[in-house]
């Protein structure tokens, strides 16, 4: 019995891949039932492509969260929800790979999506360091991603109370209840949205750290970088604090000694030259700082026990970190 897909495609001011994203599904193995655009609020022409290629939903005040939810109910009965960005083309075998691996029990599919081939140094690089750090445990992100319907509405659908990382979220409620999450990499994709200077990268890892309780999200792997990356961070504070004391920089200087051979290192993940190692650990660096940056104010923050206990201690006990995922 045939399987019926339909796919929901968030979209703002998207013009420049909307038409690809779109005809891409088109092309799909088989066929894509339905597509239903949502848009929220283009002001290009957006809406004019959409409207020549699928379906459109208008939710100009929406949350990224409501936009797929509403999508995926104006689908109706189909039997797989899937979840495309308007700034992903997905490639020609991604629906056969991701039915495949529903066939064999997975609820849940997705994989970590490709650079565009124009991409810049860091688009590229971080795009390759996302794939290399995918694992069997790593959450699902929904650039693009299929999910049973039954398990879609079992779960809910996303979370509309987070500002973000309400996918990996998600796929974090799916396993949770028993659910299979998969990687898959035969689910190839490209997303075109990849921040392209470092200025961008830093402001969208800022905004995924910007609703509670992002790091205890994160896998056990990313998790021990930031501690490791706070720690070493600490080292270099105390150094700096010794150096100003007693006007002796060595300490200091064999911290950010450390720090400069350390970036290469951190690099190796994806593998490669030592050019892209030394650009690797550039990122994952700054990745790590960022979170840190969120993690110590609160941590110093937790640890300033007042002296009498009072009605604002009890207030701030169990308060989760004011961070952004």
């Amino acid at each position: 019995m045939s399987q019926v897909i339909g796919v929901a495609v968030p979209c703002k001011n998207e013009e420049g891949t909307l038409r690809a994203c779109l005809t891409a599904l088109q092309r799909q193995e088989p066929p894509v039932a339905r597509t239903v655009v949502v848009d929220n609020g283009s002001t290009d022409s957006s809406p004019r492509i959409a409207r020549e290629l699928a379906e459109v939903l208008e939710l100009p005040e929406a949350s990224i969260s409501a936009m797929r939810n509403r999508g995926a109910q104006q689908l109706g009965p189909v039997d797989f929800v899937g979840f495309v960005d308007a700034d992903v083309v997905v490639g020609a075998d991604w629906l056969r790979a991701a039915l495949a691996a529903a066939a064999d029990g997975a609820d849940v599919v997705g994989s970590r999506s490709l650079p565009a081939t124009d991409a810049t140094w860091v688009a590229a690089r971080w795009a390759e360091v996302e794939r290399h750090r995918v694992h069997d445990d790593s959450l699902l992100w929904s650039q693009h991603l299929l999910v049973r319907r039954e398990v879609f509405e079992a779960l809910g659908g996303f979370d509309e109370t987070m500002r973000t990382g309400e996918d990996a979220d998600l796929s974090a409620r799916a396993r949770a209840l028993g659910y299979e999450v998969r990687n898959v990499p035969g689910m190839v994709a490209t997303h075109h949205g990849f921040p392209s200077t470092l200025r961008g990268f830093l402001r969208r890892e800022r905004w995924h750290t910007s609703t509670p309780g992002w790091f205890a999200r994160m896998n056990p792997a990313s998790r021990s970088l930031v501690l490791a990356t706070a720690g070493w961070v600490l080292v270099g504070l105390g150094a700096a604090v010794v150096t100003a004391v007693d006007r002796r920089p060595r300490r200091l200087r064999w911290w950010l000694a450390g720090s400069v051979a350390g970036v290469p290192a951190l690099g190796r993940v994806a593998g490669g030259s030592f050019r892209h190692s030394v650009a690797d650990g550039t990122l994952l660096g700054l990745w790590s700082l960022v979170r840190v940056s969120r993690l110590l104010p609160e941590a110093v923050s937790r640890a300033r026990v007042p002296s009498t206990p009072g009605p604002e201690q009890h207030h701030h006990e169990g308060a989760e970190p004011d961070g952004d995922v």
